[in-house]
């Protein structure tokens, strides 16, 4: 990945991060988003996932082993659908609305 591409997807993840971490620690969620959120810890679990996901393959920027880059590129991958299972289903259902 090149570093073009690398510094705005760590700079992501990191506001991907504090936002889990403060749905996590506080309950808080970002307005635009407080309408469909219905279980904020799981919301919360999942910015954290996708977060660490894309630090993930951020991070690949730094590698040059060719085996070590897929692998971690796998595991960000496989954070990076946990990530979105979860923030599935921490959101109201559209017949509940």
């Amino acid at each position: 990945m090149s570093w073009y591409l690398a510094l705005p997807s760590a700079l992501f993840a990191l506001l991907l991060l504090l936002g889990g971490a403060a749905a996590l620690r506080s309950g808080w969620v970002v307005p635009w988003q407080r309408g469909h959120v219905h279980r904020i810890r799981l919301f919360g679990w999942a910015e954290v996932a996708m977060g660490s996901a894309l630090a993930l393959q951020a991070s690949t920027a730094l590698l040059h082993d060719r085996g070590a880059d897929s692998t971690v590129r796998l595991i960000g991958l496989g954070c990076l659908f946990a990530g979105l299972a979860l923030l599935t289903v921490s959101q109201r259902p559209a017949w509940k609305r």
